[in-house]
């Protein structure tokens, strides 16, 4: 069997940013929802009827990078269990979890897909010795 050490690390890598940013996303959005009830009766719709709508779809699109979070650190965790048995599973997940936490690039700070991506890659390319030639 091949050592998967390096896979390894940059799986668990991106599992703790994801989680990370899921944590930190539920706290953002619990801190928003707060704040929003605390304005709310303050507020007169009537002239901040704009800003109130608008609040509210932010409010629902925050959701949108925390459900995509948990659902790469899912994807990734599964991988990281199954690399040392079943590589091409593992990069194949790892890959889909880059997919899924692609678009969280553009935020500037969260670079887990650039790390499931490598971790897929090196899932397919690099051979285990029985499949090498190399005995066991």
């Amino acid at each position: 069997m091949t050592n998967r050490m390096i896979e390894r690390i940059l799986g668990s890598v991106g599992i703790v940013m994801d989680f990370l940013f899921a944590i930190l996303g539920t706290i953002l959005i619990v801190v928003v929802n707060l704040g929003i009830g605390w304005f709310g009766d303050s507020i007169n719709t009537v002239e901040w009827g704009f800003v109130s709508n608008i609040l509210y779809i932010v409010n629902n699109l925050f959701w949108l990078p925390v459900l995509s979070c948990v659902v790469s650190f899912i994807l990734g965790l599964i991988a990281v269990v199954k690399v040392k048995r079943n590589a091409k599973l593992a990069g194949g997940l790892f890959i889909a979890s880059a997919a899924i936490s692609s678009w969280l690039l553009f935020t500037g700070v969260a670079f887990q897909s650039i790390l499931y991506l490598i971790a897929g890659i090196m899932c397919f390319i690099r051979k285990n010795e029985d499949e090498a030639g190399v005995r066991v």
